[in-house]
């Protein structure tokens, strides 16, 4: 029997959407305490219509 209670542990993100006249939206998503390294590498973007809002996926 397992008996380790401890919680498990997630990343925490964020989300910063940036909006261009005449260009897509764009959805970049990255971890919250990256450090000054990692910031040029950890990070994900997606352009408006690659993506959906989670309540449509409920």
């Amino acid at each position: 029997m397992n008996t380790d209670s401890r919680a498990p542990e997630y990343e925490v993100f964020e989300a910063a959407i940036v909006s261009d006249d005449g260009a897509a939206t764009e959805c970049t998503i990255f971890p919250r305490d990256a450090g000054e390294d990692e910031r040029t590498t950890a990070w994900i973007t997606a352009r408006e219509g690659a993506y959906c809002s989670a309540a449509s996926m409920r």
